[in-house]
C-alpha cells in the first residue's frame, strides 16, 4: 500500500522539525557564553517579579522600584563572591586536616573488613586507587579560585541583563500585541503571562524549600558538631534547585563529612544521616508536591532526560534551569496545534489517569442504566456504587492550559 501525499507531507514536517530541533540545541550550546547569561537574567527576572508586581501596587515610583530590585541582586552577587572565596581559603587550609581523617577512616575500614576477608598485610581501600587525595582537593579548590574570573564576567552579563528586562518589562505585552496579527495577539500576550506567573510561583516555591532545607542542614551542623555548618547550609540551598539528584548528592557528602569527622563515633554518624535524610524526604516527597501542586506538571522521567540534556549543553547552569526551561517548552507546545502531542507525552498524564477512570465508570453506569431500560433490573446496590464512582472521580484540567481554554482558572 503507497502512502497518501498528506502522511508523506507529514512524515517530512516530523523530520525537519527533529533537524530544527537539533540545530537549535546545538546553536545553543555553540552560544552559550551568551545564552547563558541571556536565560539566567531572565529567570532572576521571573524569581523578581512578584516583587515588582507588589511594588507596583504600592504605586512606589519605578525608578526606585529598578533601583532597589537591582541593589538587592548586586547584595546577592557580592554575598555569594565573598561567601565561595572564604569558604575555598578555609577549605585549602583544612585540608591536610582532613586528609589525616580520611586516611583514619580508611584504616579503621580496612580492619574491621578484614576480620570477615583476608587481605594483604598493609592494605587499605585507598592504596588500590593511586591517587593523592590530598594535592587532587587542593588543585580542585585552587581551579575554582581560577575561575572566578569567568564567572565574574557571566555574573556581570546576567546584571546586566537584568537591568535591561527591567527597563522593558512594562512594554512587553504592548509590543506582542502590536507585532502579531490582532486575531492571535491576545493568545500569545495571555501565553507570555502564564509562562511569566507559573514559572515565577514555581521559582519562588523552590527557593523558600531550598532556603528551609539549607535551614534544616545547619541546624543538623550546628547540633551534631559537624565542622563548618555554613557551608552545608548553603550547600544544600543550591543543590535542592537541581532536581532528583541534587538532593541525593548534598545528603550523600554530608554523611560522608560526617563519617570522615566523627568515626569511629557511630552515634554522631547516625544522628546526621537520620536528619539530613528526615530532611530530604519531608521537604522533598511530601511539603514539595503539596505546594507545588499542578504547577508544573511534568513526568519524572522527562525531568531526569532534560536534567541530562541540559546539562550536557550548558553545564552546571542548565541543570539548576532545566526544569524550569522544559516546563517553558510544555507550555509553547501546548499552544502550538501541531506539537500538542509532545506537551501531552511530556506531561505527569495524572489528569489523563483520573479523566479515563471517569469515563469508564460513566460507560459502566451507562451499561447498567442501559440493561434497567431493557428490562434487565440490577441490584440497587450496584447501582449505588456505579453513581459514586461518577461522583468521585470527578473530571479535572489537561495538564497544562490550552488555547481555548486562557484565562480559566485551574
Amino acid at each position: 500500500m503507497t502512502e497518501t501525499p498528506s502522511n508523506s507531507t507529514r512524515y517530512m514536517q516530523i523530520f525537519l522539525g527533529v533537524l530544527a530541533t537539533l540545530a537549535v540545541l546545538a546553536a545553543l550550546k555553540l552560544s552559550k557564553d551568551v545564552t547563558i547569561p541571556l536565560v539566567l537574567s531572565f529567570f532572576c527576572f521571573l524569581l523578581f517579579s512578584p516583587l515588582l508586581r507588589r511594588l507596583d501596587k504600592l504605586h512606589i515610583p519605578r525608578i526606585i522600584s529598578v533601583t532597589f530590585v537591582m541593589a538587592l541582586l548586586l547584595f546577592i552577587f557580592v554575598g555569594a563572591g565573598w561567601f565561595v572565596i572564604m569558604t575555598v581559603d578555609t577549605l585549602v587550609r583544612l585540608i591536610p586536616f582532613y586528609a589525616e581523617k580520611v586516611v583514619s577512616l580508611d584504616r579503621l575500614v580496612s580492619s574491621r573488613v578484614s576480620t570477615f576477608v583476608d587481605l594483604p598485610v598493609g592494605a587499605s581501600f585507598l592504596s588500590i586507587l593511586p591517587v593523592n587525595w590530598s594535592s587532587l582537593a587542593i588543585s580542585s579548590l585552587t581551579s575554582i579560585s581560577n575561575k572566578f574570573l569567568s564567572i565574574t564576567k557571566v555574573a556581570t552579563l546576567v546584571y546586566i541583563f537584568f537591568l535591561f528586562l527591567l527597563l522593558e518589562r512594562q512594554s512587553v505585552i504592548p509590543k506582542l500585541l502590536a507585532a502579531v496579527p490582532k486575531s492571535k495577539g491576545m493568545k500569545v500576550a495571555v501565553m507570555f503571562e502564564r509562562i511569566t506567573r507559573q514559572i515565577s510561583k514555581y521559582l519562588i516555591l523552590k527557593a523558600l524549600l531550598s532556603a528551609l532545607t539549607g535551614v534544616l542542614f545547619f541546624l543538623t551542623a550546628v547540633i551534631t558538631g559537624l565542622d563548618l555548618p555554613m557551608l552545608w547550609g548553603v550547600l544544600a540551598f543550591v543543590f535542592n534547585f537541581i532536581p532528583s539528584i541534587g538532593s541525593v548528592i548534598i545528603t550523600t557528602l554530608t554523611i560522608f563529612m560526617a563519617l570522615v569527622q566523627f568515626a569511629p563515633d557511630w552515634t554522631s554518624v547516625f544522628y546526621v544521616a537520620i536528619m539530613t535524610i528526615s530532611t530530604q524526604m519531608i521537604l522533598g516527597n511530601i511539603i514539595d508536591p503539596r505546594l507545588q501542586g499542578g504547577q508544573l506538571n511534568l513526568s519524572p522521567f522527562v525531568i531526569l532526560v532534560s536534567l541530562s540534556l541540559w546539562g550536557y549543553i550548558w553545564g552546571i547552569p542548565g541543570m539548576f534551569i532545566s526544569v524550569p526551561l522544559t516546563s517553558v517548552l510544555q507550555i509553547l507546545c501546548a499552544n502550538i496545534k501541531s506539537l500538542r502531542p509532545v506537551a501531552i507525552l511530556i506531561s505527569s498524564g495524572k489528569s489523563y489517569q483520573r479523566e479515563s477512570a471517569k469515563q469508564k465508570a460513566l460507560e459502566r453506569y451507562l451499561r447498567k442504566q442501559d440493561k434497567l431500560r431493557r428490562g434487565e433490573h440490577p441490584s440497587a446496590e450496584h447501582l449505588a456504587k456505579a453513581e459514586d464512582d461518577e461522583a468521585v472521580n470527578d473530571y479535572h484540567k489537561g495538564d497544562f492550559i490550552l488555547p481555548e481554554n486562557f484565562g480559566d482558572k485551574k
